[in-house]
C-alpha cells in the first residue's frame, strides 16, 4: 500500500501567491507617499510607538506563513461585497486626505488595505487578522491619552491614600511635601497599553483556538498593563519623597516602568501557554483536490488599480498650484511646519508695529495644514499670559521681558475664516467632497502700549 505525499498546488506556489499582497502594499505605498510620511512622523519618531518598527514585519511574516499552508488563495471571479468595500474605501480615503483628517485618512488607509486583500484573496478570519495588526503602528492611539491620564491620576490618588504622605492632586499634578509630580501625556500608559493589545492579540491568534479563553487573555493583558502603570507612578512619587527627590530615577523614569512591565509579561505569557490549544495556523492548512489560481484575476486586479490611483494622494500634487512667496519675513512669527508658501502682508516698522502673515497650504501634505498638532502660534521666546476667543479670530496676548504685545490667528478655507480647530475640520470636510483642498491660517502681531486692550479693539474692527 502506498501514500500520495504530493505537496498540495498551493504549497508549491507560495511565492505566486504572495504576488498580489506584494502588488498591493506596493502600489499603495507608492500613490500615497504623503500618508506615509504622517505615519513615519507621528509613529516611528515617538517613543509611544517605539514599537512601530515590528508590526509591519510580522503582518508580512503571518501572511507567507498562510500562504506556506494555503489559507491564501486568490479569487478566481468578482465578488460584489469587496468591490463595494474597495470602492468604499477608495472614496473614504480620497475624502479624508483632501480634507486632512488624520484620524480619517489613517482608518481609510487600513479599510482600504484591507478591502483590497478581500477583493484579490479569498476572504477568511486568518486573512483579514493580518492587516488589521497594522492597526497598531498607527498614530490614532493618541486620542486615549487624556482618558488615560485622568484614570492614572485617580488610580495613583487611590494608591496614595493608603501611603500615610499628605498628597494634593489638582488635575494632572501631584503634590507631596518632597515636590510636584505631573502625570503627563508620556505617564498615561499608552505606551504599555498599545504593547500589550498588540501582544496579546498577537498571541490570541498564533494559539488561542477558544474565543471565552482569548478574551480572557486579552482582558488580563490591557488591566495588567494599565495596573502596571499605575503601580509605576505611585513608586515613583514614594522614591521621590523617601530621597527627598535626589533619586535618578526623578529625571530618568522610563526604564523603571520596563522593569515593572516586563515581569508581568513573563508571568502573563506562562498563564498563556496554559491556556493556548496548539499552532493555529499550522493546524489550518488547506488540502485543495483541485488546482487553484496562481495569479490574481484580471477583473480584481483591474478593479483594485483604478481604485487605488483615483484616491491616491499623491497624484493630487500634480493637479495643485502653489502660491507665489513674499521671500524673507519678519523675525518675529508663528512656529509653523509644512506649509507651501507664506505672504507678508505688512512689515513691522516704527509707524505700523504689525505684522500680518498668511500661509498657504495646498493640501498635498497629511499634516501640511493650519491646525497641525506641531504648529505654535507664539513666537519664540514669547509667553502666553491671556487667551479668548472673539469672532473668527483666536486672540493670545504675550509677553516677553517687558515687551507686551498681541497676537490673533484664524483658520481659513474658500474665504471662510474661523477661531474653532473642530469647525474648521467641519469646513475641510465639506470642501474636500468638492476637491478642494487649500486652506490658509492668518496670524497678526501687535505690539501693545499697555494692556492691549486698546489693540484688541482696534483689531476687532479690521
Amino acid at each position: 500500500m502506498t501514500h500520495n505525499t504530493d505537496t498540495p498546488p498551493l504549497k508549491k506556489n507560495t511565492f505566486k501567491l504572495t504576488f498580489g499582497l506584494v502588488l498591493i502594499f506596493v502600489l499603495f505605498a507608492f500613490l500615497n507617499i504623503p500618508i506615509l510620511k504622517t505615519i513615519w512622523e507621528n509613529s516611528f519618531d515617538d517613543g509611544t510607538y517605539s514599537h512601530a518598527y515590528l508590526i509591519p514585519i510580522i503582518s508580512i511574516y503571518l501572511y507567507y506563513n498562510l500562504a506556506k499552508i494555503g489559507q491564501l488563495r486568490y479569487r478566481e471571479h468578482v465578488s460584489v461585497l469587496p468591490v463595494l468595500l474597495v470602492i468604499i474605501s477608495a472614496a473614504l480615503l480620497f475624502v479624508m486626505s483632501s480634507a486632512q483628517i488624520s484620524l480619517g485618512y489613517w482608518a481609510a488607509t487600513l479599510a482600504i488595505l484591507l478591502s483590497s486583500i478581500m477583493l484579490i484573496y479569498r476572504t477568511s478570519w486568518q486573512l483579514i487578522f493580518p492587516t488589521l495588526f497594522l492597526a497598531f503602528l498607527m498614530p490614532g492611539w493618541g486620542l486615549l491619552t487624556a482618558i488615560l491620564q485622568k484614570v492614572s491620576t485617580n488610580a495613583v490618588t487611590f494608591l496614595m491614600s493608603y501611603s500615610g504622605i499628605p498628597t494634593f492632586v489638582e488635575g494632572n499634578f501631584v503634590t507631596i511635601p518632597a515636590g510636584v509630580f505631573e502625570i503627563a501625556g508620556g505617564c498615561s500608559g499608552l505606551r504599555y497599553l498599545i504593547v500589550s493589545l498588540a501582544i496579546s492579540s498577537l498571541f490570541s491568534f498564533l494559539y488561542i483556538k477558544n474565543t471565552k479563553k482569548a478574551l480572557l487573555f486579552f482582558t488580563v493583558a490591557i488591566l495588567g498593563a494599565l495596573i502596571t502603570n499605575w503601580i509605576r507612578i505611585t513608586a515613583l512619587i514614594l522614591i521621590g519623597e523617601y530621597t527627598d527627590m535626589q533619586s535618578d530615577l526623578m529625571t530618568d523614569h522610563n526604564v523603571f516602568g520596563w522593569y515593572l512591565y516586563i515581569p508581568f509579561m513573563f508571568l502573563l505569557f506562562m498563564w498563556g501557554n496554559k491556556l493556548a490549544d496548539h499552532d493555529l495556523l499550522s493546524d489550518t492548512a488547506i488540502n485543495v483536490a483541485s488546482p487553484s489560481s496562481v495569479y490574481p484575476a484580471r477583473v480584481n486586479t483591474l478593479i483594485l488599480f483604478v481604485a487605488i490611483i483615483i484616491s491616491s494622494t499623491a497624484l493630487k500634487s500634480l493637479f495643485l498650484n502653489d502660491l507665489p512667496s513674499s521671500g524673507e519675513i519678519s523675525e518675529i512669527k508663528p512656529i509653523i511646519k509644512r506649509y507651501t508658501t507664506v505672504e507678508q502682508i505688512s512689515s513691522n516698522t516704527a509707524n505700523t508695529p504689525d505684522i500680518y502673515l498668511k500661509y498657504f497650504f495646498n493640501g498635498t501634505l497629511g499634516n501640511g495644514k493650519p491646525t497641525a498638532h506641531d504648529n505654535i502660534y507664539i513666537p519664540l521666546g514669547w509667553h502666553e499670559i491671556g487667551e479668548e476667543i472673539i469672532g473668527d479670530w483666536n486672540y493670545i496676548t504675550i509677553a516677553k521681558q517687558n515687551r507686551v504685545a498681541l497676537i490673533r490667528y484664524s483658520f481659513d478655507i474658500n474665504n471662510q475664516k474661523t477661531a474653532y480647530a473642530g469647525a474648521f475640520k467641519k469646513q475641510r470636510i465639506k470642501a474636500a467632497l468638492s476637491g478642494q483642498s487649500e486652506t490658509y491660517l492668518h496670524w497678526q502681531y501687535s505690539h501693545c502700549l499697555s494692556d492691549c486692550v486698546e489693540e484688541k479693539k482696534l483689531n476687532k474692527t479690521k
